[in-house]
């Protein structure tokens, strides 16, 4: 009986802990996102996220300013998400670090895997986010798991993707909409247009325009089409 007390109140314990540490500490009108367990309405700041696995657990109702951000270190990576055979981890088991409603200005760019953006994203360089819904825009390079909205920047690049995304090139795995690149466009799975120099669907439900376009039933100049499932 002692030993069943002991193990309920070890439980119990645990549970406390666990709500504890969901709680979130409101911030009005300024507040860093620094912090962890926090609620910032108005203005949060700081000098960049994304070099720490750290559960921030962070809301930010307003504006959000990264002073330098980690965008700059983007280009380095090898690849970003597209072509990954695996499926992405499903929006509700996502454990955020930060979540943001609003603008987000970032002097380098944003970095972060498992933050989402509801709104309008600006980074100088390039960002990464697990999740985007609204307007993404970088100079170099934007990558990101979950898109709805625009992306625009030199390089696009998108797991799964609704909308639209506008720069030199373009890559996604999924994506229903419209590519609008200088140079090229690639999709596994296209639903919409794609309108480049070269395109390329291994699985197009739309039209392709561009000076050479690929899909899984021919390869045609100027215009190809599947309408087919």
């Amino acid at each position: 009986m002692k030993s069943k007390i002991m193990l309920i109140t070890q439980i119990a314990l645990l549970l406390a802990v666990k709500v504890n540490s969901q709680i979130r500490e409101n911030h009005f009108p300024v507040g860093t996102f620094h912090q962890s367990n926090v609620r910032i309405t108005g203005i949060s700041y700081g000098i960049f996220t994304g070099l720490s696995e750290k559960d921030t657990n962070v809301i930010t109702n307003g504006l959000r300013l990264e002073a330098i951000g980690t965008g700059l270190l983007l280009p380095l990576a090898p690849h970003g998400p597209v072509y990954k055979e695996e499926d992405l981890i499903p929006l509700k088991d996502v454990r955020f670090t930060e979540m943001i409603n609003g603008l987000n200005l970032s002097g380098s760019g944003t970095i972060g895997d498992d933050c989402i953006v509801n709104g309008v994203t600006l980074g100088a360089i390039g960002q990464y986010l697990y999740a985007m819904n609204g307007i993404s825009i970088s100079i170099l390079c934007i990558v990101v798991e979950k898109q709805n909205g625009l992306q625009l920047s030199a390089f696009n690049d998108v797991h799964k993707g609704n909308g639209m995304q506008m720069g030199i090139g373009n890559s996604a795995v999924y994506y229903n909409g419209i590519q609008l690149g200088l140079l090229g466009n690639k999709a596994v799975k296209s639903r919409g247009m794609q309108v480049a120099l070269f395109n390329e669907s291994k699985d197009l439900k739309g039209v392709q325009i561009g000076l050479w376009n690929t899909n899984q039933k021919r390869k045609l100049p100027l215009i190809n089409w599947n309408f087919k499932g």
